[in-house]
C-alpha cells in the first residue's frame, strides 16, 4: 500500500487513518512475535514509506501512550496499543469475511477492507459480527482477534442473520439474496424470492410444506429476518 508524504497536507480524519494503518501494522508484527521490539525500519518497509516518516508516526505514536519508543531500539505496544491494534485488525478481517464471503468479491479484498475498516463504527461492527455468526478466522485462515466486549446495544433477534446461522426450526423471512441477478431469477422460479416466510430445517429451508436442500455457500448469501 502507498502511503502520502507525511509533509502533504491533509484532513485530520485521513491522519486517523494513517494512525489505524499504522496500530494494526504494529499488531501484526506483535502477532508474529509478541515478545520482540519492533523495528522503524521494519514498519517503514511494511507500509512502504520513508524511515524518517515511520519514525514520525512512531513518536506521534508514542506521545499517545500507544506505543513504548526507545530511539535506535525499537518499539512495543502497550496494554492501550495492544487493545487498538487488535481492534483494527478485527475490523479488516471481519471485513474479509464480509467480502469473500458473503458478497463473493473478486477484487482486492485485502486493499477494499483496508477502506471498509475505517466505515465501521463499533455499532456497525457489532452487527457485522453478529451477521457473519462471529467468525473465528478470516478466509485466508487468520484469526480474527477478539478482546473487550463493544459496549453497543445490538440485539440479535433485532439484527439481520445469514440463513446459514438460523437454527434448525426457527422461522423467518428472507430479506436479501446476495448473488448475481440470472441466479437469483432462478431461485424466484421455485419460490425462493424475498418477502418469503420459511422454517430452517437440517437440510435446507421449508417453504410452504415445500422442502429444498440448499449448499452452505448459498446459505451464506440470503440474508432473513426472524419472524415474531
Amino acid at each position: 500500500m502507498k502511503w502520502a508524504p507525511q509533509s502533504m497536507h491533509v484532513g485530520s480524519g485521513h491522519f486517523q487513518e494513517f494512525e489505524d494503518e499504522y496500530m494494526e501494522t504494529l499488531y501484526e508484527f506483535w502477532e508474529l512475535n509478541p515478545t520482540a521490539q519492533i523495528k522503524t525500519g521494519e514498519v517503514a518497509k511494511a507500509l512502504d514509506v520513508a524511515p524518517s516518516s515511520a519514525t514520525e508516526m512512531v513518536q506521534r505514536l508514542a506521545t499517545k501512550g500507544l506505543v513504548d519508543y526507545e530511539p535506535y531500539k525499537g518499539l512495543r505496544l502497550t496494554e492501550p496499543g495492544l487493545e487498538f491494534g487488535r481492534r483494527m485488525k478485527k475490523k479488516h478481517r471481519l471485513a474479509e469475511c464480509f467480502l469473500i464471503d458473503i458478497l463473493n468479491f473478486q477484487g482486492d479484498s485485502h486493499e477494499t477492507a483496508c477502506m471498509l475498516e475505517h466505515a465501521l463504527t463499533d455499532e456497525l461492527e457489532e452487527t457485522l459480527d453478529l451477521l457473519l455468526g462471529k467468525p473465528t478466522h478470516n478466509p485466508d485462515g487468520k484469526e480474527i482477534p477478539r478482546g473487550d466486549e463493544l459496549d453497543v446495544n445490538i440485539s440479535l433477534s433485532e439484527s439481520l442473520v445469514l440463513l446459514k446461522h438460523l437454527e434448525e426450526g426457527q422461522k423467518a423471512s428472507i430479506y436479501a439474496i446476495l448473488i448475481q441477478q440470472n441466479d437469483n431469477l432462478l431461485l424466484e422460479e421455485i419460490g425462493i424470492k424475498t418477502g418469503i416466510s420459511l422454517e430452517r430445517t437440517s437440510k435446507g429451508i421449508m417453504i410452504q410444506k415445500t422442502e429444498y436442500q440448499l449448499a452452505d455457500e448459498l446459505m451464506k448469501r440470503i440474508l432473513v429476518k426472524y419472524d415474531h
